[in-house]
């Protein structure tokens, strides 16, 4: 059940919660918050995994606002990945032969502030019957991605009208869901959506994980019951300055996921969406990363031998 009292939307909804739950915001340093179109969403799960003495807090970068945003460089887009010209019809985009994308939502449970498709989030084209019309037609499209917004915001009797509408269409064999809901409001997966995950059939999850102080007991715990449903559980990740941009911290978190019962699947350079050049870091600086972490795993499985 999706509940508003269990978000933070708003700075003076923010300094609220914090103030009832014992912290001094002044020094949470939250005061002189900066107002962004993009606005602020937080659950409050989420928020209390936050340490707010430290201004630097990972956690915290990814969804508080930062003035920076405001700072949009020229090579910045608002379609950073192109899906404009990969969509035949509202609701799809058809960027690779054997699968598609599906976003019928524009609903998250938080706004990462570094997110690629915040320019669609603000409206929602889709087109639910043209969609499935198109996907119908076109019998080469082996597997139909949720994304979004976060499929996982769907209402539990969307979620399993869609899925089953997916399953009478013959030559759809794989059913994928990309979300961070799981990471950031566990409790939004409920029974009956878990049923409509043991319902697709053959489907995975790629769960959006950043840090390894996202992999919570809870998370786990949901972790644990979607792979009970029968889901294939997997992660991307985000490389973020000033958030996970070091190898030992990525390898805390790769680990910490396959104890979780999750391979991580992928790891991405950042889009270069508008006002998050205060997150990239370099082509180069990425490689070297991935080279550290290859060495510091190599020489830990050495060791160990």
């Amino acid at each position: 059940m999706l509940y508003s009292s269990d978000f933070i939307c708003s700075t003076p909804s923010l300094i609220e919660y914090l103030k009832e739950s014992g912290f001094d915001t002044k020094t949470a340093h939250i005061g002189d918050l900066i107002e962004h179109p993009f606005s602020l969403l937080i659950p409050k799960y989420y928020a209390d995994l936050i340490d707010w003495r430290d201004p630097d807090d990972p956690l915290r970068k990814m969804i508080l606002p930062d003035k920076l945003e405001h700072e949009v460089k020229n090579y910045e887009l608002a379609d950073p990945i192109g899906d404009a010209v990969c969509s035949p019809t509202p609701g799809v985009v058809h960027r690779y032969p054997d699968r598609c994308l599906l976003m019928l939502t524009n609903v998250c449970a938080v706004h990462c502030r570094f997110c690629f498709r915040k320019n669609i989030l603000d409206t929602n084209g889709a087109h639910l019957d043209k969609a499935l019309a198109y996907i119908r037609a076109h019998i080469e499209i082996w597997e139909v991605i949720f994304s979004g917004g976060d499929p996982f915001m769907f209402t539990d009797h969307f979620m399993e009208s869609i899925v089953s509408k997916l399953r009478r269409i013959p030559h759809v064999k794989m059913i994928r869901f990309h979300t961070r809901t799981p990471v950031v409001y566990p409790q939004k997966i409920t029974p009956n959506l878990l049923a409509s995950l043991q319902n697709a059939g053959p489907c995975s999850v790629v769960l959006h994980v950043n840090h390894p102080r996202e992999i919570t007991p809870a998370f786990i715990a949901v972790v644990s019951k979607m792979r009970t449903a029968g889901a294939l559980i997997l992660s991307q990740t985000v490389l973020l300055k000033g958030v996970n941009d070091h190898e030992k911290i990525l390898g805390e978190l790769f680990k910490k996921l396959v104890e979780s019962g999750v391979k991580p699947y992928y790891l991405h350079h950042l889009d270069l969406t508008k006002g998050t050049h205060h997150f990239r870091i370099s082509v180069a600086r990425g490689k070297e990363i991935i080279q550290n972490f290859e060495e510091l795993f190599l020489d830990s499985a050495c060791q160990n031998m």
